[in-house]
């Protein structure tokens, strides 16, 4: 998480420590909910190792995926985490994965020792950016192309049905796309 964080600035050796201080290093099972519906999102995590997806049941109880973390994503409701509000969907662990957390409250804490931890909301819109690529009107073979380019780790750790499902395609369309992009 370190590393990342460089990405959005410059932090001080005394703001690293006080971060380090603040980080909770948590080890999730297969299946674990890391946010269930109707709860509020109050921390946002780093994803260490393993994977983990965000999902919102249909009238049919069905998944339509949202979100898909591999390591090194950042994993967040945005919505709910800014509004305060309770979320609609569910994170969960798709497979055993260590998690860094940073609260709410702790990012609070360090902004008010420092105004430099401001800078962190850049990571927020790094996750959010990811999620919107998906509300544009792309064809099924220019949002495969895009997992290619940008994300090819989770061809690797999701099956077809729930990489469909996050790219908003059946699984019939990804596999014929998946003929014609090879």
């Amino acid at each position: 998480m370190i590393d990342f964080l460089h990405t959005t600035g410059s932090y001080s050796d005394q703001e690293v420590q006080l971060l380090k201080a603040e980080i909770i290093v948590r080890d999730i099972k297969k299946g674990e909910i890391l946010l269930d519906v109707g709860e509020v999102c109050s921390s946002v995590c780093f994803l260490e190792t393993g994977a983990v997806y965000q999902y919102q049941l249909d009238k049919e109880n069905e998944q339509q995926i949202i979100d898909l973390n591999v390591p090194q994503d950042w994993i967040i409701n945005h919505q709910s985490f800014t509004s305060r509000k309770r979320s609609t969907y569910c994170i969960q662990a798709y497979e055993d994965s260590r998690i860094q957390m940073l609260s709410i409250t702790s990012i609070h804490a360090l902004i008010a020792k420092s105004q430099t931890f401001l800078q962190m909301g850049a990571l927020l819109e790094q996750a959010v950016a990811r999620v919107r690529f998906f509300d544009h009107q792309y064809t099924p073979d220019e949002k495969y192309q895009y997992v290619l380019q940008h994300q090819p780790a989770l061809i690797q750790k999701f099956p077809q049905k729930i990489l469909a499902s996050y790219l908003k395609m059946s699984p019939e369309t990804l596999s014929r796309v998946r003929k014609r992009v090879s």
